[in-house]
């Protein structure tokens, strides 16, 4: 029901469409019997842990096959953690969270469905299940105020998920997020050539009287760099490789990309 959500609105009619349990178990046992050197696969639902019971009956299934490849999917921030201890068991290694922001206002105008309280406890939890979480979070949407900016970035902190994501709304045609900017007259322009920036990266054409689009992408890149080169996170992520080896290599790979992004001087609004 999310307000800004493109293909519910757009393309599924606010239905999930669904391939059984099983054919999804055998393109799990396709992949491993003949394409080998796939090591990890990302389950590309709009949000796999929508239905409880078919997430535990799918992750039950990988079970009884005895599933190796370790796997990724997108989620919200209600999951329970004997569910998110099947995840695991079936090979779930990390979980990408809409957590979107720390404002309940905010959360509720854009219709997320979900308590502050219950994403706190989704961390926790999975933290004892330990999979990791990717953790986006959306700033500009209705209700947005400098303060409620701040708010946002010390709610990452207190998360400290092992990745996190700020970029600006994106306001796509055919969503009510859409809509809503159009009749305030906040959308900055309607040439999709300048939607995104020249890097590729999300850009922001929200303006409104009181945060312009270019303050929401300086936020953006300072509250990556606050969360990102704090020496809470950083102590993390060492426990973190000693604890995964393998993540070791992963964060040495990924850093190479993502340090041009982190370390050039950050604008403050």
């Amino acid at each position: 029901q999310c307000t800004y959500c493109l293909y519910p609105q757009t393309l599924n009619g606010r239905t999930y469409r669904t391939m059984s349990v099983e054919q999804v178990a055998e393109e799990f046992a396709f992949i491993a019997r003949e394409l080998p050197q796939v090591r990890e696969v990302f389950i590309e639902d709009d949000t796999l842990t929508l239905h409880r019971k078919r997430t535990q009956a799918l992750c039950r299934e990988l079970i009884r096959r005895g599933n190796k490849i370790p796997w990724t999917a997108n989620a919200r921030a209600d999951v329970d953690l004997e569910t998110l201890e099947l995840m695991k068991a079936a090979g779930c290694r990390l979980l990408c969270v809409g957590v979107e922001s720390g404002v309940q206002e905010i959360l509720d105008n854009v219709k997320k469905g979900i308590e502050i309280d219950q994403i706190r406890r989704f961390f926790r939890d999975t933290k004892k299940a330990d999979i990791m979480v990717h953790g986006c979070f959306m700033v500009g949407n209705q209700g947005e105020t400098r303060e409620t900016l701040e708010k946002t970035l010390e709610f990452a902190k207190e998360l400290n998920p092992d990745t996190a994501q700020f970029f600006p709304l994106m306001i796509y045609p055919g969503t009510e997020s859409y809509a809503w900017a159009k009749e305030k007259n906040f959308i900055a322009t309607e040439d999709f050539s300048q939607w995104v920036t020249e890097e590729g990266l999300h850009n922001s054409v929200v303006r409104r009287d009181n945060l312009s689009n270019e303050e929401l992408v300086a936020f953006c890149n300072r509250a990556r760099q606050e969360f990102y080169l704090r020496p809470r996170y950083l102590w993390y992520k060492v426990k973190q490789v000693l604890r995964r080896p393998a993540e070791a290599k992963r964060l040495v790979k990924s850093f190479g990309t993502f340090a041009r992004f982190l370390l050039r001087p950050a604008e403050r609004i």
